[in-house]
């Protein structure tokens, strides 16, 4: 299938995929072990979180070496395997970019630091006086360093430099990490955080839209891209701003966090929690399926590393919601993402106050945090370890890296692959529909119903046989609003004249 048509993409956060050494720590050789799971669920790309050299301040997120494959995850060899394999069962491989910023023990920081008038003196971005700024972590956003004499910024931890975009031969040196690895045969990109490359701290912007989408340009037309996915993590772009990083060929989807963000207080940040209201999933849902009916991309995900489990966040864990948010998610306009563990319905689970290990939680916790927004919000709860079976041992022999009590017997891929009217099997028939149905993959989008608690929209396509998605967002049992025909898939086996509590069915002739 060509990059650009993706019909799945499923997320692998490495280190808790799977563990094929005992160390407690999930590797490449582990993922090569899973590839016949993942060509059974019918997934067309992975996403690999980052498996680059990195001292692991930020699990990975702060990159000591673009060309080499930290040895926790393996080898360049298993990496070579593991796309080669892959491909021969129809799956690209996704590499993670981490290109706003590097590991302070990047050789670039280090000669920076060293020698300001050097070949790397001007990758970061130094001063002789910073600004009043306050790091995603906590904290502020400048170290000072006594090897130069001059501070440097940091958008996340002080371990994780921000390179300065402004330079060009930054630009060059990252359009080679993006060709090394386009040689070595993987089908995608996902930038992290890209939309950081366009600050202007001088002029104390954390977005410049003009300039990011300058950079970014310059960056991609370095390279063939032609048959490369790209993705960009930019949550504080709109959708004419996406739109025009579309038609400029720079990203072909972008994720945006409105969703996310649906049970946090407004403006104040992920800590600051607020009821879920299903009527603003609706509303958001609707207005970006709206922005892009003409032309674009929507990014379709409800989980990934940084977003913890949206049914224990938003359904306590119910697992009829899960179903229900599987239906929706597939039914939409979009390239849906899907974040390992969510296909058997996996929760935020149970972690120990002393076992956290996210910096940012850790942050958070050191200066007066809550528990309670840590259970609800924590990456590290977004991390536990893949479930395969009932037991950890099916994750590893040895002891898992991230230790953690799971709340959801059962839901494993195991004990799921038996049940055929399991959230696994449902997830298998959605990804297989949306692979065969073009109305799916292509179609346009319209609202039906007003009611906040029922979301049913239609979605139609040329001559093709228009399909109906009735989607019941609440716990109670309510009548059906419209004709609905003749059901394709749904979560529940037996029909009901009434939609019962988190029901939802795709439906045709109707």
């Amino acid at each position: 299938m060509d990059a650009k048509q993706m019909n799945t993409v499923y997320q692998v956060y490495p280190k808790s995929f799977q563990d094929s050494d005992g160390d407690g720590i999930g590797d490449l050789r582990g993922i090569i072990g899973r590839l016949d799971y993942l060509e059974w669920l019918g997934v067309d790309m992975v996403w690999l979180n980052p498996v680059y050299v990195s001292p692991g301040y930020d699990n990975g997120y702060d990159v000591a070496d673009y060309a080499r494959i930290d040895p926790m995850f393996g080898s360049m060899e298993d990496m070579d395997e593991l796309i080669r394999k892959a491909k021969d069962r129809g799956i690209g491989i996704m590499m993670d970019i981490v290109a706003n910023h590097t590991s302070h023990q990047h050789d670039w920081f280090i000669q920076s630091e060293r020698e300001p008038e050097g070949t790397y003196g001007d990758f970061y971005i130094w001063r002789d006086t910073p600004n009043e700024w306050s790091s995603f972590f906590g904290g502020g956003t400048w170290t000072y360093s006594p090897i130069r004499g001059q501070y440097y910024f940091h958008a996340f931890a002080p371990e994780q430099p921000d390179l300065n975009w402004g330079n060009e031969q930054v630009r060059t040196e990252m359009a080679g990490v993006l060709a090394f690895w386009a040689e070595r045969g993987v089908s995608g990109f996902r930038f992290d955080v890209i939309d950081l490359i366009g600050k202007d701290v001088d002029r104390k912007q954390w977005l410049d839209f003009p300039l990011m989408r300058r950079y970014l340009k310059d960056l991609v037309a370095q390279i063939d891209t032609s048959s490369l996915l790209l993705v960009g993590e930019a949550g504080g772009l709109t959708p004419d701003e996406i739109l025009a990083l579309q038609r400029d060929g720079s990203l072909d989807v972008v994720f945006n966090f409105e969703v996310c963000a649906l049970d946090e207080q407004a403006g104040q940040g992920k800590w600051k929690l607020a009821p879920f209201e299903p009527s603003r999933l609706k509303a958001t849902l609707d207005t970006w399926q709206r922005a892009f009916a003409a032309e674009g991309c929507n990014s379709l995900f409800w989980n990934n590393h940084d977003q913890p489990r949206a049914i224990s966040r938003w359904y306590d864990g119910d697992e009829r919601a899960a179903k229900m948010l599987a239906v929706l998610l597939y039914g939409l306009k979009g390239i849906p993402f899907l974040y390992q563990g969510e296909e058997v319905g996996m929760t935020n689970g149970m972690i120990a106050p002393e076992d956290y290990q996210d910096v940012e939680t850790l942050n958070y916790l050191r200066t007066g945090g809550t528990l309670d927004a840590v259970r609800m919000k924590g990456r590290d709860h977004a991390r536990l370890p893949m479930a395969w079976g009932e037991g950890v041992d099916t994750f590893s022999t040895g002891t898992p890296w991230l230790r953690s009590v799971r709340h959801d017997e059962g839901r494993d891929v195991s004990t799921m692959r038996l049940d055929e009217t399991s959230l696994l099997h449902l997830y298998r028939e959605l990804i297989a529909l949306r692979r065969t149905n073009r109305v799916l993959r292509d179609g346009a989008y319209e609202l039906v119903t007003t009611e906040d608690h029922l979301y049913v929209y239609r979605r139609f396509l040329a001559e093709e046989t228009p399909l109906l998605v009735v989607v019941n967002l609440s716990p109670d049992t309510v009548p059906i609003p419209v004709e609905c025909g003749d059901r394709l898939i749904a979560t529940e086996q037996v029909e009901s004249p009434m939609l019962r509590p988190y029901e939802a069915f795709i439906c045709y002739n109707f």
